[in-house]
């Protein structure tokens, strides 16, 4: 079947790929049939690139997400309970040569960028593999200690908690989690 439309109606609908209206029913309809089908949503911030939307001042696709699955409070409370546990980076093949749990704790509420601000304690049994400095397994402690790496395990321990937190909550709840500090217990 051929459809033949005037150019006016052509720019019409050019004109609405960035249309907020339209971009959240395109998404809600995406979502729900990836809910239907599997029964969870990967979430993906890149999807506005499939449907073409392009945020002008408009709302973004993490508070689009938010509103698809509940709304603003109700995302941030159901973060709050999937953080209220114990992470294993042994769960994680994205971990690299890390292996410790942590627990997230300090919640902070910052609505202006739609994020929460957290802190996270590590057990001190954690361990990483140095493989680019001698090869050897050694205790975070020891290593977050030294003065010529420890800034650069202490970066990559950050990353890899955030990088937890995304694929936990962020993905789930649309609520972006940024890590504070972390330490050791």
């Amino acid at each position: 079947m051929k459809i033949i439309i005037t150019e006016k109606q052509y720019k019409i609908l050019e004109s609405q790929q960035d249309d907020e209206r339209v971009a959240r029913n395109a998404l809600h309809i995406i979502w729900q049939d990836e809910l239907d089908s599997t029964g969870e949503i990967d979430f993906d911030p890149k999807i506005v690139d499939y449907i073409g939307y392009r945020p002008k001042g408009g709302p973004k696709i993490h508070e689009i997400y938010r509103d698809f699955l509940g709304g603003r409070d109700n995302m941030v409370e159901k973060s709050f309970e999937l953080m209220d546990r114990t992470f294993d980076t042994k769960n994680y093949d994205f971990s690299g040569g890390y292996d410790f749990r942590f627990k997230v704790q300090g919640h902070s509420d910052y609505e202006e960028d739609n994020s929460l601000l957290v802190d996270c304690p590590i057990e001190s049994d954690g361990e990483v593999d140095l493989i680019m400095i001698d090869g050897g397994t050694r205790s975070l402690k020891d290593v977050l200690a030294s003065d010529d790496y420890g800034w650069e395990i202490e970066s990559e321990i950050i990353n890899l908690i955030e990088d937890i937190l995304y694929q936990e909550v962020t993905k789930k709840t649309g609520i972006l989690i940024d890590v504070n500090a972390c330490w050791i217990k």
